[in-house]
């Protein structure tokens, strides 16, 4: 009997023995579990929060520093190329989308009209200028009767002062009875000869200075139609150097309204270029963005063409008014109802940095722009 309640004894002592050693392998994974979720919970909320501090913080920054608008778009000069001269065109060497350098022949206009009236100014000119050769030999020969007439005059003028003393000389003779009176009679007509002969003399000198008069006058007017012959002659040519149409600037055809048969109109556009060396950003900031902007302040130009591409940019001017002034039909608030709605002031940014070969810059393109105000 004691010998059953000994093995009963052993079996009931062994049995919390295994329970407890289950319970003891079952926990201590699942505390080590625990922990790890728990660690691995936390490194997580710490490196999202390292992560938003690391990117949000400078964007936070750039954002407080800086005044930002999408409403912006890139800018060039567009020149219009347009005849001086009209004609039909004969000739087109470009097309749309073609680069032009400074010079290069756009177009011909045919030029043998603008041809005749060069052949025909240089022979007015030119008949001008034989009109002025025989002038001025016509000038010399009249100059050479003058010098004649007036050494006649000078030789007259001795004869009549002689015979005039000769006269008074007689005159007195005859008073005192000494000759007679026939002798004073043939004295008297040789003075009235040479006087006559003297009033002669000198009316031809007069008559001589009167047409050199005539032919100085005759010279001035020459010379006034020659300068005007050489003015039409001038616009002839500058007439006929126009038929050849050229560009003004380096850049791209961006219209091209020409074509060969067609006929072109003076003043009339052809072509427009845009400019390759020529652009800016007009950024349209809300006016309640505008009281921190200043003109040489800093600007951030990012294309949206070209993700990623950032240039750099300056404040240039202000336009005067805003985009609503300068609009075809004027807002007139002094009328019916007013809402009140924030307007926009167009600011101009130059473009300091060159942008890579590789993404050129186009009239219209959107862009974002960030100036630095703070």
């Amino acid at each position: 009997m004691k010998s059953v309640s000994n093995n009963n004894n052993s079996q009931n002592t062994d049995l919390p023995e295994e329970n407890l050693t289950d319970e003891t392998e079952e926990f201590t994974p699942r505390r080590k579990f625990s922990f790890m979720k728990k660690l691995l919970v936390v490194t997580g909320v710490f490196l999202v929060i390292a992560a938003t501090a690391f990117y949000g913080f400078p964007k936070a920054y750039y954002a407080w520093s800086h005044e930002s608008t999408e409403d912006a778009f890139v800018e060039g000069t567009i020149v219009s190329v347009s005849p001086e001269v009209a004609g039909k065109i004969r000739a087109l060497y470009v097309d749309e989308n073609q680069p032009v350098k400074r010079g290069d022949i756009l177009a011909e206009i045919d030029p043998a009209e603008y041809m005749a009236e060069v052949k025909q100014s240089e022979a007015n000119v030119s008949s001008i200028l034989a009109e002025k050769e025989a002038l001025q030999s016509e000038r010399e020969q009249a100059e050479s009767k003058l010098a004649q007439a007036q050494a006649l005059v000078k030789a007259a003028e001795a004869e009549a002062e002689l015979a005039e003393k000769d006269l008074a000389r007689h005159r007195e003779l005859l008073e005192e009875g000494v000759i007679p009176e026939a002798l004073f009679d043939e004295v008297l007509a040789r003075y009235r000869a040479k006087d006559a002969k003297l009033e002669e003399v000198r009316q031809g000198a007069a008559e001589a200075k009167a047409h050199i008069r005539n032919i100085a006058d005759k010279r001035r007017v020459l010379d006034f139609r020659l300068e005007e012959a050489k003015a039409i002659l001038e616009q002839s040519r500058l007439d006929f150097s126009r038929t050849v149409i050229t560009s003004p600037v380096n850049g791209i055809i961006a219209k091209k309204g020409a074509e060969v048969g067609k006929f072109a109109e003076k003043g009339k556009t052809l072509f427009m270029i845009v400019q390759d060396s020529s652009f800016w950003v007009t950024a349209n900031f809300k006016e309640t963005q505008t009281g921190n902007i200043r003109i040489g302040q800093e600007a951030d130009i990012k294309i949206d063409a070209y993700p990623g591409s950032v240039l750099k940019g300056r404040v240039e001017s202000f336009k005067p008014g805003t985009g609503a002034v300068f609009s075809i039909l004027p807002p007139e608030n002094a009328s019916g109802n007013f809402v009140k709605v924030v307007q926009r002031l167009p600011v101009r940014i130059a473009i300091e940095s060159i942008p890579d070969a590789g993404l050129p810059l186009r009239a219209g393109l959107s862009v974002e722009a960030s100036v630095r105000v703070r």
